[in-house]
């Protein structure tokens, strides 16, 4: 296992493990060293060490097990490196895309839950939705982002279709940028955010097609107007360019 070469400490330490991966190091099944173990190996403060862990359990190839520690979960994606090398949100008109496209697979998402989540997959989206409002009440962000990420992927889960949980992965991945930059510059956003998620997991619960449906789709309608508000306060300019687009979008 080589040490990190520093540039920025997270990036670094996700290229090391993704080597790791590629070259078999790490395969599936295998429990990776406790967090200390680890980050001495690589380097690294457990801070950094931490956010690469949360990217690859996002992206599902690490599983946390509570009592157990972090296992590959696995099976790996085909050209690993490329999987993580996708384009940021570089300006108002890829946003309104990705945002779009979003739509559709969340959408999607909650209509085929509400007919396949089992019980205990809907129990433990009630468990995630308390731990958001608990992270919430804090003000932990960072926490509130996290259980929000792992809500929407469990809710891919429950469609009983590994082709949309794998679309919801790839998105998520992309988007991670712009729910960070949202939260920190519109902190108001995460009360709206917590009750679009109350909504959606007790029409889930309920097995309420209709009204799931419609709160998922409230919950994107949110997410499209906080990223024009987020790109109104930091890129003005470009948010102008983009008003076509911005109108089209929205009709």
């Amino acid at each position: 296992m080589a040490r990190v070469v520093k540039k920025k400490v997270s990036d670094s330490v996700l290229e090391e493990l993704l080597r790791m991966f590629e070259a078999g190091e790490l395969q599936e099944g295998d429990k990776l060293p406790n967090q200390n173990v680890l980050a001495a190996q690589l380097g690294v403060s457990r801070a950094s060490l931490r956010e690469s862990l949360h990217t690859l359990a996002i992206a599902g190839i690490l599983e946390q097990r509570p009592g157990f520690g972090t296992v590959v979960r696995g099976p790996l994606p085909q050209n690993l490196s490329e999987f993580f090398n996708l384009p940021l949100i570089s300006d108002p008109k890829e946003t309104i895309e990705l945002v779009q496209a979003r739509r559709y697979i969340e959408v999607a998402n909650v209509e085929l839950a509400v007919e396949h989540a089992t019980e205990a997959q809907l129990a433990e989206m009630g468990r995630l939705y308390r731990e958001m409002a608990a992270a919430a009440r804090r003000g932990d962000q960072q926490t509130y982002v996290r259980r929000d990420a792992e809500f929407h992927r469990l809710l891919a889960r429950a469609t009983g279709n590994r082709f949309m949980e794998h679309l919801f992965l790839t998105l998520r991945r992309i988007m991670e940028q712009f729910i960070h930059e949202s939260f920190r510059a519109l902190p108001r956003m995460l009360d709206r955010s917590l009750e679009d998620h109350r909504r959606i997991y007790e029409t889930l619960r309920r097995r309420d097609r209709r009204r799931a449906v419609a709160a998922m789709t409230a919950h994107m309608d949110h997410i499209r107007t906080a990223m024009k508000n987020l790109y109104e306060i930091t890129r003005p300019e470009q948010a102008a360019s983009a008003a076509p687009a911005r109108r089209t979008a929205i009709g």
